[in-house]
């Protein structure tokens, strides 16, 4: 995998930060621990000094360094099990002293065996969508701010039921989300809470540490063609490879032989891959089928959950 200097130094930043951040809460509980129960620290102690008797007798040679191995070995055991006594009572995990890395390969250092350790491409593919993200203010979405008064109740279907449904799908959809998860299609007028909702999605999904990208149709189109014609040279592999990718209005983007080819392309790579998409329109089917053609009709539709939105025009309403 190819990666982006800045990018992969802010994620070896951020590692670093981690481990200093594992590493001084360890401190700080040893500290405590060692403090609550002054005996503990004591045998920690001792127990490091009978590692040490252990090793420096294993290279001499004879009985008197056999006896001197199995009586180390022996007080060793009789400390932990003190040790482990006096945490258990005070439950206390046995294993306090040890620092817990994210990342059990590299301790948290981004290197394993003299190269970039493996969990770098899933970070990476984080800090990437961050980078892509950083100006949509998806944070600022909450599931808790959806207003199901807003929608109206009477009609058939009504409103409101209808999309009671789509909210408590969307809800249980960011909180079970996998790289199972299926694909979403979010199709209806405008104003009607369907950005709104994927962004919620995003929110939650991000907070899983999945790789999640949300962009608009026009933004993703017009990069991948100044990347095909090397008006730009931006990482837009992202696209294609992170968690979850949510296209905001399909259908706003000029319309051009390249760009139904590139989305069509984009969304076969990721039905091929098993990454899940939700896919946003305003667009009705019949107009997609105009704009676009059966086949990438049948990917964006045919593959996924249809969130059909209807109501009024919220925004309107104030």
């Amino acid at each position: 995998m190819n990666y982006n200097k800045d990018i992969l130094d802010t994620v070896l930043k951020e590692l670093e930060s981690e481990r200093i951040r594992r590493e001084a809460q360890t401190e700080a509980e040893k500290a405590r621990v060692y403090s609550l129960i002054p005996r503990v620290a004591e045998l920690s102690e001792e127990l490091r000094g009978a590692a040490f008797e252990i090793i420096r007798a294993s290279f001499g040679k004879g009985e008197d360094s056999s006896s001197i191995i199995a009586a180390a070995k022996e007080k060793n055991i009789r400390m932990r099990r003190e040790r482990d006594k006096l945490l258990s009572e005070n439950n206390i995990p046995s294993d306090f002293e040890e620092v817990k890395y994210s990342c059990e390969l590299c301790n948290d250092t981004g290197f394993s065996g003299g190269s970039l350790c493996s969990c770098i491409p899933e970070r990476y593919m984080r800090v990437l969508a961050r980078d892509v993200n950083r100006d949509l203010r998806v944070d600022s979405f909450d599931f808790s701010g959806f207003d199901i008064n807003l929608y109206p109740e009477n009609g058939n279907p009504s409103p409101r039921a209808q999309m009671l449904e789509v909210f408590e799908f969307c809800k249980n959809y960011a909180s079970d989300f996998s790289d199972k998860s299926q694909n979403l299609f979010m199709n209806g007028g405008s104003g009607l809470g369907k950005t709104f909702l994927a962004s919620c999605i995003a929110k939650e999904v991000a907070k899983k540490n999945f790789s999640v990208v949300f962009d608009s149709a026009f933004s993703i189109l017009g990069k991948i063609e100044d990347v095909k014609f090397s008006r730009s040279d931006e990482d837009v592999s992202i696209y294609k490879l992170c968690d979850l990718l949510i296209i905001d209005d399909i259908g706003s983007e000029m319309p051009s032989p390249f760009a139904n080819a590139a989305l069509l392309d984009l969304i076969n790579h990721r039905i091929r891959e098993g990454k899940p998409t939700i896919a946003i329109s305003t667009l009705t089917s019949s107009e997609l089928l105009r704009r676009y053609g059966t086949q990438t009709v049948s990917r964006l539709e045919g593959g996924a959950v249809k969130l059909q939105f209807i109501g009024e025009d919220i925004r309107l309403m104030f």
